[in-house]
């Protein structure tokens, strides 16, 4: 019970530096003239799909698949929770690193531009004129937290689905790599019942016992 305490509270400080990280400043990287058209594309009011929607999808969907998987198989609860506590590390690591890297390399998105002018025009100091929320946000273009999530699209994300993985379960080239440590480990008590007893009989004819036809 205390270590799945101790799981439980690592997923929850990963939870709140993630949280904490989205409402940093990222680094104000310099943009020069001739190279501000890169950031003139529309600005886009709203994403294809929202963020509330994307973290939805990628914490409910791998939940999902060990229900199914368990309702088929017929798994014990210990697998159950193994493969909760692989997915929810999982998940906290990518989206701390995502943001940690957002926050350092702060590239511009690509309608940046309109985000720092609302009016088109641009002054010859490079000042944002836009919302500061808006402008701080358009600074966090790589790499992108929806592909990362997507963990087929995003290199981070399939990285560190795997080291999450191998924390709990056997490598993949392993039969039982779909079995976590924890089903695989044979209890003590389990090891000294299947130790071979030995025979209480003597090894040697007892005395006036002859050996042979009589």
């Amino acid at each position: 019970m205390r270590e799945l305490a101790i799981e439980i509270g690592v997923r929850a400080l990963l939870f709140g530096v993630f949280v904490f990280t989205e409402f940093l400043d990222p680094f104000q990287r310099v943009i020069q003239p001739e190279e501000i058209w890169l950031y003139k594309n529309p600005l886009v009011q709203s994403d294809n799909i929202p963020t509330r929607l994307m973290f939805a999808i990628s914490f409910l969907t791998p939940l999902a698949v060990i229900c199914v998987v368990k309702i088929i198989r017929r798994t014990d609860k210990t697998e159950i929770k193994e493969a909760f506590l692989a997915v929810s590390l999982a998940l906290a690591l990518n989206g701390v690193c995502t943001n940690t890297i957002k926050l350092i390399v702060g590239r511009p998105r690509p309608d940046f531009f309109y985000r720092c002018f609302p009016d088109g025009v641009m002054n010859s100091e490079m000042h944002c004129t836009g919302d500061p929320d808006l402008v701080s946000e358009g600074r966090k273009s790589f790499p992108s937290i929806h592909s990362s999530y997507s963990f087929v699209g995003g290199v981070i994300g399939l990285i560190f689905a795997y080291i999450c993985y191998r924390q709990h379960y056997p490598p993949l080239a392993n039969t039982a790599c779909h079995k976590p440590y924890v089903s695989l480990r044979v209890p003590t008590s389990l090891k000294k019942d299947e130790r071979p007893t030995v025979d209480s009989a003597p090894s040697m004819p007892l005395e006036g016992i002859t050996e042979g036809p009589v």
